[in-house]
């Protein structure tokens, strides 16, 4: 009898386990958490950093070149004392190395291909590293490796400009996984 009832319950278990495996899934539901921290550009995992004291990072965290008395960082050297220009002349050519920075601190430990790109008013280029004679071009690719930080310079030509006119633009970022093309 004990015998009969051992194969019964098998025969029940085994009839069980096949019926729940042949079951359509039917819905699955979970909660998760994400952090991203909304960060200026300057600590952010590409970071933007302002080398010298034409660039600066604004009230909105994002990184701006201004050769103006409307930089922030021209007040603070009047009141230091310090005799500084409010632009540049007309009809010049300007050269400024190491104008900012960009960094690569992604946690992936991967290269980049930073490509940056100007557009708007006047004759403004970009140039990385020092300034060795090279020309400047308005859309500049350069491989950033893991934990590097690669300086960009300006060129700036006022030809055909006049006194009181400025040059105003945009400077656009984009970066892909990988070394440049050359």
């Amino acid at each position: 009898m004990k015998k009969i009832l051992g194969i019964f319950m098998l025969i029940a278990g085994i009839v069980i386990a096949v019926t729940a495996s042949s079951a359509s899934f039917a819905y699955f539901e979970a909660d998760r958490e994400v952090h991203i921290a909304i960060v200026p550009d300057d600590v952010e995992l590409i970071d933007l950093v302002p080398l010298q004291p034409y660039a600066y990072i604004n009230d909105n965290g994002m990184l701006v070149i201004d050769l103006s008395a409307a930089n922030g960082n021209y007040w603070a050297l009047v009141q230091q004392n310090i005799t500084v220009g409010q632009g540049v002349s007309p009809d010049s050519i300007y050269v400024f190395e190491h104008v900012f920075g960009v960094s690569n601190h992604l946690w992936e430990n991967v290269t980049i291909c930073m490509h940056i790109d100007y557009s708007g008013s006047g004759a403004i280029s970009f140039f990385e590293g020092p300034y060795t004679g090279q020309p400047g071009t308005d859309e500049l690719d350069v491989t950033i490796y893991p934990g590097e930080t690669v300086e960009i310079g300006m060129i700036i030509d006022s030809d055909g400009l006049d006194a009181g006119q400025g040059i105003d633009g945009t400077l656009n970022f984009d970066a892909v996984l990988g070394e440049c093309e050359d």
